[in-house]
């Protein structure tokens, strides 16, 4: 007999502790309540930090969901820390083999940065906003998404389509509709 091994999360929290909201704290407060022996969170700093524990594969070992809170470049392409920004190619290889990662840094959904983050770090699955959105919708946002998958077994495609269905219509609509971009 074989036991079906619980979907985990880890949030990289990557937000300077100056801003007024960090988005991974208050996902893994929340979530936290759900089940907390599934979520798990770690505040970085620099870049250096940051590069240093993804090169170290035992780090995120039993975790399948990865969720990157910090700020985007777009324009530069780069994940933002408060101390550093990473470019898709400077990503350790494969540090994020067969695993679901999502990027809430605004403007990251784009095919030039993307393509090759997925490429470098072997992720299954990107999310990533298309542009910038609003904390309190990312939140809501990822936090439906996170409790679909990690407490009502939905795909990642599947908690996806739902928490768009749920979020993209009524008096918000306009501030998350065609927000968020799943790529795989």
């Amino acid at each position: 007999m074989f036991v079906i091994r619980r979907p985990r999360l880890f949030i990289m929290e990557c937000i300077p502790k100056t801003d007024e909201y960090r988005e991974g704290e208050v996902l893994f407060k929340f979530l936290e309540m759900t089940d907390p022996k599934d979520i798990a969170v770690k505040d970085f700093v620099s870049k250096a930090e940051f590069l240093r524990y993804l090169k170290r594969k035992r780090n995120l070992e039993g975790f399948n969901f990865i969720h990157l809170s910090g700020h985007g470049d777009p324009k530069h392409r780069s994940f933002e820390l408060p101390l550093g920004c990473v470019a898709p190619e400077e990503f350790p290889s494969s540090c994020f083999e067969g695993k679901r990662v999502a990027m809430s840094a605004c403007g990251m959904s784009r095919r030039d940065f993307v393509d090759p983050f997925m490429e470098v770090t072997g992720a299954k699955a990107v999310i990533a906003p298309r542009k910038d959105v609003r904390f309190d919708d990312a939140a809501i946002w990822y936090l439906n998404y996170y409790y679909l998958m990690l407490h009502h077994r939905f795909t990642s495609m599947g908690a996806f389509d739902r928490v768009n269905g749920m979020l993209c219509y009524g008096p918000r609509r306009g501030r998350v509709k065609g927000a968020f971009e799943h790529w795989s």
